[in-house]
């Protein structure tokens, strides 16, 4: 009677929910996420940004936009038809960047002690007479 309560609709709730989950696919980044992650989480956004990505072409190009940019400017070049033929070479063009990445590591990495040079030691004999003799090896 006197008390006034302040209610959302549901439909204003499921509104607001629409929005939020279709802005957080707009500004959606791959950041830290490896392309399968990445994907999973574009996958399950897409749903509210139908009208944005009603094409494979679309799909790929918002799919593309959120890429790290190492990644991306590799596969801009790439010729796919398909969204999955897009994130299947993300998947292959990861994997050989990481394997690079690898490869690097261990031609920096210093060399290990069993391939040093090894030192020459000098051996001195003493002969019973007193007599000394010296080698290197």
């Amino acid at each position: 009677m006197g008390a006034t309560a302040t209610t959302t609709s549901p439909d204003s709730a499921l509104t607001q929910t629409f929005w939020r989950k279709f802005q957080e696919f707009m500004d959606l980044k791959q950041g830290g996420r490896n392309v399968l992650q990445y994907s999973e989480v574009f996958n399950h956004l897409v749903q509210y940004a139908t009208e944005y990505v009603n094409t494979e072409e679309k799909k790929r190009y918002a799919f593309l936009r959120g890429m790290n940019a190492a990644l991306k400017e590799r596969l801009t070049w790439k010729t796919t038809s398909t969204f999955n033929d897009l994130v299947n070479a993300a998947i292959v063009q990861e994997g050989v960047m990481r394997q690079v990445e690898e490869d690097e590591r261990k031609r920096k990495a210093p060399a290990s002690a069993s391939v040093a040079p090894q030192a020459k030691h000098r051996l001195v004999y003493t002969s019973p007479s007193g007599q000394r003799y010296r080698t290197t090896t």
